[in-house]
């Protein structure tokens, strides 16, 4: 069995880190919520500040609650290394999920027709796919097989 103080503090870093990872697919469902995503074609429109902050504030509280409960849930996993590959697989999943919650996002009228708008909305997209995209792939598959790993070669060895 590892220390106490040990055991805590790896799950409240991957408490942490899953917590702030969490806040890319939040974000997106709260802006929808709380009425801050423009419909698609329609002109700007200023943000309501009231909306805004409180959309701020609960997205706070949300990254809370969820880092306080994946570190309580990782703490009652006697094993670390058993603990480790938990977090690092549920960091992995979440960090795939986080590049399709952010192509929700994007104005789908922008990407059809053949004209020079449309030619340069694809190649914005694929930039962004290439910067953006491909790490947070590569880390959250990487990580999650590593979890996955980690999870299935400790399980049924004692505490360590």
């Amino acid at each position: 069995m590892p220390p106490t103080a040990l055991k805590w503090l790896a799950s409240i870093v991957f408490g942490l880190l899953i917590g702030s990872a969490s806040f890319g697919i939040t974000n997106p469902l709260l802006q929808v919520v709380f009425g801050l995503n423009p419909p698609a074609g329609e002109p700007y429109v200023p943000l309501d500040p009231i909306a805004l902050e409180r959309m701020q504030i609960a997205g706070a509280v949300l990254y809370g609650v969820i880092a306080v409960v994946a570190a309580v849930v990782l703490a009652r996993i006697s094993n670390l290394r058993r603990l480790m590959g938990w977090g690092c697989a549920v960091l992995g999943v979440i960090l795939l999920l986080t590049v399709p919650v952010a192509l929700l996002q994007m104005d789908p009228a922008l990407h059809q027709g053949g004209g020079a708008d449309a030619r340069d909305a694809n190649t914005a997209l694929f930039f962004f796919l290439l910067i953006f995209g491909l790490p947070y792939l590569g880390g959250g598959l990487l990580l999650t097989i590593v979890g996955a790993v980690l999870v299935r070669k400790n399980r049924d060895k004692p505490a360590a």
